[in-house]
């Protein structure tokens, strides 16, 4: 068995970092379908820098 190196570690998190913003896109009221899928594909094809942007740009106004 190989132990678990850097590189799976930085794997497993870029993906719980992806689905977590799939899901935050989804649930976005502020977006249309075309809008929310335009910001999965930046997030999947942009990965880590596409969950940023879409953290500083995408959601729009937050409601507290």
């Amino acid at each position: 068995m190989d132990p678990i190196t850097l590189g799976g570690i930085s794997g497993v998190v870029g993906l719980i970092i992806f689905i977590i913003t799939v899901v935050s896109i989804a649930k976005n009221p502020n977006h249309g379908v075309g809008g929310k899928v335009l910001w999965i594909v930046v997030a999947f094809f942009l990965s880590v820098l596409g969950s940023i942007l879409w953290l500083i740009f995408g959601r729009g106004r937050v409601s507290r």
